[in-house]
C-alpha cells in the first residue's frame, strides 16, 4: 500500500473537524478538498495515458484547494486542514515519483 493510500481518509477529512465543517462561509473549500480526495483516489492504479491525464487533474485541484485555503482565516482547525493538505501533497509527490521512476 502506497503512502498516498495510507494518507487518504476513509470518508471526508471534514468528518473529524466539526467546528470547521459547520462554517457556512467555507462551502467552496469543502467541495475543493472533497474533490481533491476523490481525484487522488482516482489516480491510484491508473496506467498508460490515463495516468498523466489524472496527474493534470490532481495538480489543478491542488491549485484550487490552495486558492481556497488562502481565503481562510487562521484557527486551530484550519491549521489542521493545511497540514493535512501538505501531507496529501507530499504523499502524492512520492506516489508520482514511485510510478514514474520505479523507485
Amino acid at each position: 500500500m502506497s503512502k498516498l493510500e495510507k494518507t487518504l481518509p476513509r470518508g471526508s477529512w471534514f468528518d473529524d473537524a466539526p467546528k470547521l465543517s459547520e462554517r457556512e462561509d467555507i462551502g467552496d473549500l469543502v467541495i475543493a478538498v472533497s474533490q481533491l480526495e476523490a481525484d487522488l483516489t482516482g489516480i491510484l492504479g491508473r496506467n498508460g495515458r490515463a495516468f498523466p491525464a489524472g496527474l493534470r487533474v490532481v495538480d489543478a485541484q491542488f491549485a484550487e484547494v490552495d486558492n481556497e485555503l488562502r481565503r481562510l482565516d487562521t484557527e486551530i482547525d484550519s491549521e489542521r486542514l493545511r497540514v493535512y493538505v501538505e501531507e496529501l501533497r507530499a504523499a502524492y509527490r512520492q506516489y508520482v515519483r514511485e510510478r514514474t521512476t520505479g523507485a
